[in-house]
């Protein structure tokens, strides 16, 4: 009546016995291990346009928080059979307990799909995972290995489902294991959809499940109807959409965190659509990989690697060569033992870099339409379907122009870099222009599929998101940061909420270090207000608020300080005073102008900032070029220790040395101090002084050389280059022929 046939989630070798297991029965009836309420979308499953690897998203439209997603390859043992159903007009029933049953049970799980097997950590390891200990037995590592070695690469007759059978029930009789709560009622569910489909009159029913449910369903007599039906009584059930979404062979993997993913899904493809030549072919792509990177490899190298496959292979006495052997023979012979070449490998012909396609006629999430339909409104679409990057140069003062820099920043909020904002623009953040550089890749759709759980449009999702984020740290910097993104994307409705977190995270923070650090940030977010017409008077209320706080703090913060810190005040103080002058406020300039006078007279404080303080005050003209020199007089020479004078002078001469071409009271003192440096210090300030003058330029260098030099040497070099009457008249001639003066 009923024939279960117990598979390995992805298992190449499990597909391959299916088909020809189903070929052989001819069933008119196919249940499926997979949610009850997605059972509409396998009509799509011929479609031309769905190439996997794809995926069953379910979610829940009024919480798009619970989602969860079923993928599929093409070497799915359930792909293969909804494929082989469909093709013979076969009905096919999703049998497993439908996902809004799962979420209203797992409400903080997200949920992938997978093998369900024991997880506590009190069970003995026996208990919990039972493959692995027939695994150990059969002299396997771990039960991947295993199951991949016994089921997946050999070529196994329709016969092994019935060993599977017996395998796995004899493992859940012998151990007598508790199954967890969630593993019962799903079998219990698909028990009562096994019953209904018998009480339906189909006679040869084919159910496709994971092996360790096989018994469960096999000998359906031993579970009671009516136990099963009390178990699943009162269950809540919420309504759920399902649609197709392209998926990736990295998500496919077990490394990203997929408990019934594959160690190997691009070696998977290659074993199902090619088990008799799969190595060779391998190791072929293996020789045109390295080709391609440039690295030398040869048709040789890969018969050679090939044989030493199937050696390793018949040596361990493996039917075919696994993964391990593959990559053993590999690294052998292409990569010479260099483990960075087999990563290359692995990377390509292992996990692999397929990505699947999804027709557009398939229904999709609220987000996806929401985004498309924005696309199509910033006139974006050409760039959306291009398979190239392309360049799109964006003017902010037109309103098209304008939506699109919204929508691609607020996409980039959302982990979705569809577009890379070039560096230039990126510099002039109060700029008219951006220019970007688009490029679409398939796996952005299950990004976006990710970011629907905060919200149903694209800008209520990076609202949400940038909340979200807000409110998980208490760094003024960072929360300043999370701001200046909201800001281009446009988050108008966001940005109130996010402003209370900066006010609320200034008022607590009492680190003048972190306030300094957020001040250039604030201050490129108010200098926003003119480009983006966007209403920033809460950030320049706070940058009001703080701005004092900082001048006052800032000449305290740094006393006696090493010099590894004071590096990184320096580094803020001068992007502080570029935010002071972007700002623009009489206010201020006062505080900030203040506390540079306080800071390049303290001595406590690291020469460094004090040099740098005292540039700064020249350059706004706040101290003569008298000030100036004693100012310099005093730091070089009352130092005792001429490391400290260097650097001083490293902080003073930040930006040009122009300041010591044209402050013609500054060289001398320069000049005196380095000459009065004792021999024994001197190597040791030698490199200070290279740091200091490594920033300036060829002519500047060119003229402290010239100062540098004895006036005697000067005078010379005039001398020598006095003009010369007699060579002149030599070319007086010529001269006159070019300018037509002959007869002049």
């Amino acid at each position: 009546m009923f024939s279960i046939y117990g598979i390995r989630h992805h298992g190449p070798g499990s597909a391959r016995s299916l088909l020809r297991a189903l070929q052989a029965q001819g069933p008119d009836c196919i249940l499926i291990e997979a949610p009850a309420d997605a059972e509409e979308i396998p009509e799509y499953a011929l479609h031309p346009q769905l190439i996997p690897p794809v995926a069953v998203l379910l979610y829940d439209e009024k919480d798009l928080s619970k989602a969860s997603y079923l993928p599929f390859a093409e070497f799915s043992p359930e792909w293969q059979a909804i494929r082989y159903g469909l093709r013979e007009g076969i009905p096919i029933v999703f049998m497993d307990l439908p996902m809004g049953m799962q979420f209203q049970l797992e409400e903080k799980n997200a949920g992938q799909l997978e093998i369900p097997l024991p997880s506590s950590e009190n069970e003995a390891p026996l208990i919990r995972d039972p493959m692995g200990y027939i695994a150990e037995l059969a002299g396997y590592t771990d039960s991947e290995r295993w199951w991949e070695a016994t089921f997946e690469q050999t070529d196994n007759d329709a016969e092994i489902f019935q060993s599977i059978i017996n395998l796995n029930t004899a493992l859940r009789e012998e151990l007598n294991r508790q199954e967890p709560p969630l593993n019962r009622l799903r079998e219990a569910y698909m028990r009562k959809v096994l019953r209904k489909a018998l009480k339906d009159g189909f006679k040869k029913i084919a159910v496709v499940c994971g092996a360790w449910h096989a018994p469960a369903l096999h000998y359906l007599d031993r579970h009671p109807a009516k136990a099963d039906n009390a178990m699943l009584k009162g269950l809540k059930k919420s309504k759920i959409q399902a649609t197709w979404i392209p998926w990736s062979y990295q998500r496919l993997a077990f490394q990203s965190g997929y408990r019934a993913g594959v160690v190997s899904p691009a070696w998977y493809e290659l074993l199902f659509n090619r088990r008799e030549e799969a190595v060779q072919w391998w190791m072929a792509r293996a020789v045109q990989l390295l080709r391609k990177e440039g690295l030398a490899a040869s048709a040789a190298d890969a018969v050679e690697a090939a044989r030493l496959a199937h050696a390793l292979a018949a040596m361990r006495g493996q039917p075919i060569a696994g993964i391990v052997e593959m990559k053993e023979a590999a690294l052998a012979v292409f990569c010479q033992g260099q483990e960075a070449l087999l990563q290359l490998i692995e990377d390509k012909l292992v996990t692999g870099e397929e990505v699947g396609e999804a027709p557009p006629d398939i229904p999709r999430i609220p987000l996806q339409q929401d985004l498309e339909s924005r696309i199509r409104s910033a006139r974006l679409t050409q760039a959306y379907r291009s398979l190239m990057p392309e360049e799109k140069e964006l003017d902010l003062r037109k309103p098209g122009h304008l939506e699109a820099s919204r929508l691609l920043h607020q996409l980039r909020l959302l982990g979705i870099p569809w577009g890379a904002l070039q560096e230039a623009s990126e510099g002039r953040l109060g700029a008219f222009s951006e220019a970007w550089r688009l490029h679409w890749q398939p796996e952005y759709l299950i990004r976006l599929i990710e970011a629907g759980m905060w919200g149903n449009t694209v800008y209520t999702a990076a609202s949400n998101y940038a909340l979200k984020r807000a409110a998980e740290t208490d760094k003024l910097g960072e929360l300043a940061g999370i701001v200046r993104e909201a800001l281009p994307a446009g988050l108008a409705e966001a940005f109130p909420g996010l402003i209370a977190r900066l006010e609320d995270a200034a008022a607590l923070t009492k680190d003048i270090f972190h306030l300094l650090e957020s001040l250039p940030l604030l201050a490129d977010i108010a200098r926003y207000g003119d480009t983006r017409q966007t209403d920033v008077q809460a950030v320049e209320s706070l940058i009001n608020h703080i701005a004092p706080r900082i001048a006052i703090g800032l000449p305290g913060a740094v006393l006696n300080i090493e010099e590894e810190p004071a590096r990184e005040w320096f580094r803020l103080v001068i992007q502080g005073n570029r935010a002071i002058g972007l700002l623009g406020q009489a206010a201020h300039f006062l505080y900030w102008n203040r506390a540079l006078l306080q800071l390049a007279g303290a001595p406590p404080a690291h020469p460094l900032l004090r040099g740098l303080a005292c540039r700064l005050l020249f350059d706004k003209s706040l101290l003569t070029a008298e000030e100036t020199a004693a100012r310099m007089w005093l730091a070089l020479s009352l130092s005792e220790e001429a490391e400290q004078g260097a650097l001083w002078l490293e902080g003073f001469l930040y930006g040009s040395g122009l300041l010591l071409i044209h402050t013609p009271e500054l060289w001398p003192i320069l000049d005196g101090w380095v000459a009065e440096i004792p021999e024994s210090h001197f190597a040791e300030v030698l490199p200070l002084l290279r740091r200091a003058f490594s920033s300036f330029t060829g002519p500047e260098r060119e003229k402290m050389l010239a100062l540098a030099r004895p006036e005697s040497t000067r005078e010379a070099e005039t001398a020598s280059s006095a003009f010369d009457q007699q060579r002149a008249k030599k070319v007086l001639p010529t001269l006159r022929m070019l300018l037509g003066l002959e007869g002049g």
